[in-house]
């Protein structure tokens, strides 16, 4: 059977390329912004950048770049430095696990289960002192953690000097990325007052634009001529237009997909076919990553919803029949017991995420999907559910598409 693929990990979510077509500038501006703690950092004082920008435009590859590059320039110049990210949909929203994150990048070993969130906070400060260690906080989706959580968090990102107002302070800032500017209506005045209204928008990717970052990832994710470059220019042209809307990552799941049903098909080349073929079966609505970062059990209610719409040939089903068919996804998968307030917070949580939609106890489903490739879409979904966390049937051969 012919390989198309050289290395599919390089169309994952997680993986950071070597360049960023159209993102150049706002890597450099980032650069130039925190530029003066490479000359000076022991007289340097923590500022903090906001970026803004829908999904899909280049916000955390941006970051992580520039993370990246800013590390190595700053090793170079002999300042123990690193860059710390965050992100509330893997990591969890809560300050208590936000900050223990930190820790446990920083290192692992000074890692307490017992400590307050506050006490986290001076374990960080301690410990780069110690080190005499320099970082940058990198957090992604503010606004989904402000959404999600009633805690405050912004405050104590942007006021590590005064943990320690006689020292020298070595988080020389936070990088915060919103969907929106929205996230400001939740926050208190003083955290306005320390974060600042500054921001730079990112705006969507154009049609020619997708084009160019998906040729630099077919390069390094595929064999040479592996895709008909109309192919390409389709899977451009449908990213950019509604409802994706300049949306890199799912044209990143299209050429994913396409590649895996041109294999699976046994065919040497992606064409415009198997990208249709993908089209179907995914949804701008549910990428990748938002499969990936979801909870255990908030994957094992998405199949069970999954599972239930396509057995059922409904567009709604009810909360009684999630509990119904989660009983059965339990006894499959020897998973633990739910309780029903655990599912309905669950379920709720979904719906925060965008992933699924709520109109009352009778009518939750997946409706951002045309009906007429829901079954197909649901089909995939289920797949990749547990293809994400490594769920084999007994006895079934399970593939990535059915």
């Amino acid at each position: 059977m012919p390989k198309i693929f050289k290395d599919i990990s390089k169309l994952y979510p997680t993986y950071i390329p070597k360049e960023i077509p159209h993102r150049e500038k706002e890597i450099k501006d980032l650069i130039n912004f925190y530029s003066d703690f490479l000359e000076k950092p022991y007289e340097y004082y923590p500022i903090n950048y906001k970026i803004i920008g829908p999904v899909g435009c280049g916000k955390t590859v941006v970051t992580m770049k520039f993370g990246e590059i800013f590390k190595n320039e700053a090793n170079k110049r002999k300042i123990n430095f690193d860059y710390i990210y965050l992100n509330p949909r893997e990591h969890g929203a809560s300050r208590l696990i936000l900050f223990r994150e930190i820790v446990k990048k920083l290192n692992s070993r000074i890692l307490s289960l017992n400590k307050t969130p506050e006490e986290l906070l001076s374990t960080i400060a301690d410990y780069l002192k110690y080190k005499n260690k320099f970082i940058i906080i990198i957090f992604d989706e503010i606004d989904y953690f402000l959404k999600q959580s009633k805690e405050s968090i912004v405050y104590n990102l942007t006021r590590f000097h005064e943990i320690s107002p006689q020292e020298k302070c070595r988080v020389i800032g936070t990088i915060f990325t919103s969907r929106s500017k929205d996230f400001f209506k939740y926050l208190e005045p003083d955290e306005i007052s320390s974060l600042g209204r500054f921001f730079v928008e990112f705006k969507p990717y154009s049609s020619n634009q997708i084009y160019d970052i998906l040729e630099k990832r077919v390069y390094e994710a595929f064999y040479p001529n592996s895709i008909n470059d109309d192919a390409l220019r389709l899977i451009s042209d449908v990213a950019s237009s509604p409802p994706s809307n300049g949306d890199v990552r799912y044209a990143l799941d299209i050429l994913l997909y396409s590649g895996i049903i041109a294999e699976n098909k046994g065919d040497s080349k992606i064409e415009v076919e198997h990208v249709r073929n993908a089209i179907q079966i995914l949804s701008p609505s549910i990428t990748e990553e938002d499969i990936m970062y979801l909870e255990n059990e908030e994957k094992f209610i998405l199949l069970t919803i999954a599972r239930e719409l396509k057995n059922k040939k409904e567009t709604y089903i009810s909360f009684d029949e999630i509990v119904e068919g989660y009983n059965d996804i339990k006894k499959e998968y020897k998973i633990r017991e739910l309780s029903l307030r655990n599912i309905v917070k669950i379920v709720q949580n979904l719906e925060n995420k965008g992933i699924i939609d709520i109109k009352g106890l009778t009518e939750i489903g997946i409706s951002k999907v045309p009906v007429e490739n829901l079954d197909k879409f649901l089909d995939n979904l289920i797949q990749r559910i547990l293809k994400s966390e490594k769920i084999e049937y007994k006895n079934k051969n399970v593939k990535i598409l059915m």
